[in-house]
């Protein structure tokens, strides 16, 4: 009798241990590959094109939302998410097109050299010496994240208010 008991407890901790391994480990936090030509941006619904400028954010609960340009990952957010809900955010390698790096260690550069999808024109780098690479090459405005996401959000109000009149 207690020999079965003790194998029971054996089989009950296993399955413990496995169930608390897939909540882990079995959904990924990290970026989800974005499907250019066919993935629709979560913003504006218009479909993801550029390997340049889109953007990811993955929820705690890992919900992925994709977006075409930054702005529409900062205007998304501000209305649909709260930064606690928010496992991580990504933004595409303007200088390694297609690879996403986290958006809260890139550099961001804005410039009107090179026409971001929304016209924000601001892309986003991996390194402090390939923005100020770009910037020299090109000109613009090195950004940091707080000032992106504030620039996105005036944009809009700014269009929003222009649309009105």
């Amino acid at each position: 009798m207690l020999n079965i008991n003790r194998r029971a407890n054996i089989m009950n901790f296993l399955l413990l241990i496995s169930v608390i391994g897939l909540l882990f480990f079995g959904c990924s936090r990290g970026p989800e590959p974005i499907d250019y030509g066919k993935d629709a941006c979560a913003a504006c619904k218009m479909t993801i094109m550029d390997n340049k400028y889109a953007a990811e954010i993955v929820t705690k609960k890992g919900k992925v939302y994709k977006f075409d340009a930054i702005e529409c990952l900062f205007n998304f957010k501000a209305k649909n998410l709260k930064e606690e809900d928010i496992f991580s955010e990504w933004v595409c390698d303007f200088s390694d097109p297609g690879k996403l790096i986290n958006l809260r260690k890139a550099y961001f550069l804005h410039t009107e050299a090179f026409q971001s999808p929304m016209g924000l024109d601001v892309l986003a780098v991996a390194t402090k010496d390939k923005v100020k690479e770009i910037q020299t090459k090109y000109g613009g405005h090195i950004m940091n994240y707080n000032e992106v996401r504030d620039f996105a959000i005036q944009r809009k109000m700014m269009n929003e208010m222009e649309m009105k009149h």
